[in-house]
């Protein structure tokens, strides 16, 4: 089960960025054994036709589109640790797997700001790391690898807070270019090899960054690195 975790913020409501990657997701070849969940919210203005403007979501990439799962989630702020623990636990009781994965998408600002920021609940500021260990020890669950596509969430501190809830950490150390990972390619290798090494998926994340970034925004620095937690 990957859970993806998608404020959209004006990343979204700008640029459609985040609708560009649930495309990208839906393009995915997946079977049976893989669930991708996507809970969306933060942003005023979505691109995707159906998708609230008002109110959390939970969808599911199902049969090259999106089912949604739950229409109405509320409004909470997702930079509320207690929204994304919410988010969690629903995916632990609906979709339970032998494998986790959790993908936090929206801004970042590292160490001191930590993870997100919600458009449509500004004054609720950022998940800080202590909120974001908060979740991770609250719901018990194990990942093998807790991702960023957000800038700036490699850092030494967030990498010994995520030691004991994940196998590794993929995260970028510099700002990441808008158009962040890449997902239709590496959810497709996975799906046809679901006992694939986390590392390898890893790296597949990381080659897909690495070369849609040069194509779609040449001269921008792109870093990105998988980390091992273990280490």
């Amino acid at each position: 089960t990957i859970m993806v975790y998608m404020c959209g913020t004006d990343l979204e409501s700008k640029s459609g960025m985040a609708s560009n990657d649930l495309q990208e997701m839906a393009k995915a070849t997946l079977n049976s054994n893989i669930n991708i969940l996507i809970y969306t919210g933060g942003c005023k203005q979505w691109q995707i036709n159906g998708i609230s403007n008002s109110v959390n979501q939970i969808y599911q990439v199902k049969d090259g589109g999106l089912l949604c799962l739950e229409q109405n989630m509320g409004s909470a702020s997702m930079t509320d640790p207690a929204t994304l623990t919410g988010f969690l636990t629903y995916c632990q009781k609906h979709f339970p797997a032998n494998r986790n994965e959790l993908i936090l998408w929206d801004h970042g600002g590292g160490s001191i700001t930590g993870y997100g920021y919600d458009e449509k609940n500004a004054g609720s500021g950022s998940m800080d790391l202590g909120g974001l260990n908060q979740v991770l020890q609250n719901t018990g669950m194990k990942f093998d690898f807790i991702g960023f596509d957000a800038c700036l969430m490699a850092t030494m501190e967030n990498a010994l807070m995520l030691t004991n809830y994940a196998d590794y950490m993929i995260a970028s150390e510099e700002t990441e270019p808008g158009v962040g990972w890449y997902y239709t390619n590496f959810l497709t290798k996975l799906s046809k090899d679901t006992s694939m090494p986390t590392v390898e998926i890893g790296k597949n994340i990381v080659d897909d960054f690495v070369t849609t970034c040069a194509q779609k925004c040449p001269g921008q620095k792109t870093t990105l690195s998988v980390v091992d937690l273990a280490e």
